[in-house]
């Protein structure tokens, strides 16, 4: 049966939707796209690519550690950027804190991101 999950160390999103929804039976968690936001919801708006994905992952982290889960649990990613130019930049922070020999799979596509930001990143996690 499908859960929501909440933690205080990331940004809740606004409105009708989840930080996270987790099926314990399936061992399986979708993490919301996360931006560019501090875990009180300050959003910071004209911070570099790297800036912007480090923080992404330090509330990734967050989530991470209250669901007692590690980077290693992270199977798959949706990266949003708002510029292909801006991919090395996000990448060689997003690469920190994987494997390089054994890496979530990724897709990686241009959109506009809320609030004129450059990164989203969505995150599908196994729980065993």
């Amino acid at each position: 049966m499908k859960e929501m999950f909440t933690s205080s160390k990331a940004p809740v999103p606004a409105g009708k939707i989840a930080q996270v929804s987790k099926d314990e039976a399936l061992g399986i968690a979708y993490i919301s796209g996360l931006i560019s936001q501090r875990p009180d919801g300050t959003v910071l708006y004209n911070t570099s690519v790297r800036e912007q994905t480090e923080l992404i992952f330090q509330n990734l982290r967050g989530l991470l550690e209250d669901m007692h889960l590690t980077f290693d649990h992270i199977i798959k990613s949706n990266v949003f950027i708002s510029d292909m130019k801006y991919f090395d930049e996000m990448n060689q922070v997003y690469m920190k804190y994987f494997d390089s020999e054994n890496p979530p799979a990724r897709q990686c596509v241009t959109a506009g991101i809320w609030g004129g930001l450059d990164v989203e990143i969505s995150f599908v996690a196994t729980l065993r």
